[in-house]
């Protein structure tokens, strides 16, 4: 079966090689149009806060994301304060989507300290949580210091506007990331091979591996709700296991060829033996995270079902795209030296540098 495989792949390297062109094309196109479908929250269906969260959410339009609490602080009876009441109320007005209440909508003493100088009102955002969800916290802080009355300090605390005040919270991006990783590998590919073609091809796939998971991520987020882990999980995962399974594929292929084999023979070997070993590493990794989804939170699940896909599309890029890289190559893969041969290379395996 494999053996078929290769010489199917080598009988059409080059029409192999222009599919996975096409497709990686189009999984770059996918990896824009998912990041506007992942699903953005940690929320456990069944839960008792979930539950009241979305009811209060049905209800009111808003309760599922956290409140923005306004502390306002005065030196006598802060609800006393003339104009503090009707400060409040032109807030809320600017922001109509928001649900607001205070001790001056529910009279309740639960709202005002024990010595009556410090009062809160809550600003409930509307819509869902999300990590890019813009609750507008700095809009609420700043219209509510320009409303209160003078002698009232204002100010505004809860998860956003503390995350708004340290400058936000969001860190480096998936592509950022996989750029620090793949600078971090191609380091060391020049120390295993030494020569471009080499360095390259294990980069190639890892690209081809996580923009073709992505369009499947993509084709996943129509049946399943897919949380935003997913991206990283794909990124660093498959920068890793894509450039493991290039390793053992071009490994094998220049090891036949320097026994003498010619390319084909070199290719049939490769798929045969390298191959076999990529396949039965690649479905562990896919069973492994697979076996996520019997655990009853969405979030896990819909790592368990994407992550899964990341190994066996390389598993695929290394067993076709591979070998028709190497159709075309042939003896090209040792050429373009770029670092010195004793470095990577020794006649003997327990001497030298890596001895």
């Amino acid at each position: 079966m494999m053996e078929g495989l290769a010489r199917f792949v080598l009988a059409h390297r080059k029409r192999v090689l222009a599919v996975w062109l096409v497709l990686t094309l189009l999984g770059a196109f996918s990896a824009n149009q998912v990041s506007k479908r992942w699903l953005e929250q940690f929320s456990i269906p069944g839960y008792s806060a979930y539950e009241a969260n979305q009811r209060a959410l049905k209800i009111f339009g808003t309760g599922a994301q956290p409140p923005h609490i306004a502390v306002l602080h005065a030196t006598g009876d802060v609800t006393k304060v003339p104009g503090l009441k009707q400060a409040l109320a032109r807030v809320a007005a600017q922001f109509p989507a928001f649900r607001t209440s205070s001790y001056f909508t529910t009279g309740s003493s639960a709202y005002v300290s024990k010595d009556r100088h410090t009062t809160f009102a809550t600003f409930y955002p509307p819509g869902k949580p999300g990590f890019n969800t813009d609750s507008r916290a700095g809009e609420v802080r700043d219209a509510l210091k320009h409303a209160v009355p003078a002698g009232v300090t204002a100010n505004l605390t809860g998860r956003d506007a503390l995350y708004d005040s340290q400058g936000g919270s969001n860190g480096p991006s998936v592509l950022t990331e996989a750029m620090i990783g793949g600078a971090g590998a191609l380091i060391i590919l020049l120390f295993v091979f030494g020569t471009l073609p080499g360095v390259a091809m294990p980069i190639m796939v890892a690209v081809a591996s996580i923009l073709n998971t992505f369009t499947l991520v993509w084709l996943l987020t129509y049946i399943t709700p897919v949380s935003i882990i997913v991206q990283f999980l794909v990124a660093l995962v498959g920068l890793g296991v894509a450039i493991d399974y290039a390793l053992l594929m071009i490994f094998r292929f220049r090891e036949e060829l320097a026994h003498g084999e010619d390319v084909e023979t070199a290719v049939v070997e490769t798929v045969k033996h390298a191959g076999r070993s990529v396949i039965v590493s690649g479905s562990t990794v896919a069973i492994g995270l697979f076996s996520m989804v019997i655990i009853p939170v969405p979030v896990i699940r819909s790592i368990g079902l994407g992550g899964m896909l990341i190994p066996a599309v390389s598993v695929l890029a290394a067993v076709t795209l591979m070998p028709a890289m190497f159709g075309v190559l042939g003896h090209r893969i040792n050429s373009l030296r770029v670092m010195p041969k004793r470095i990577v290379e020794h006649p003997d395996a327990d001497s030298g540098f890596w001895g």
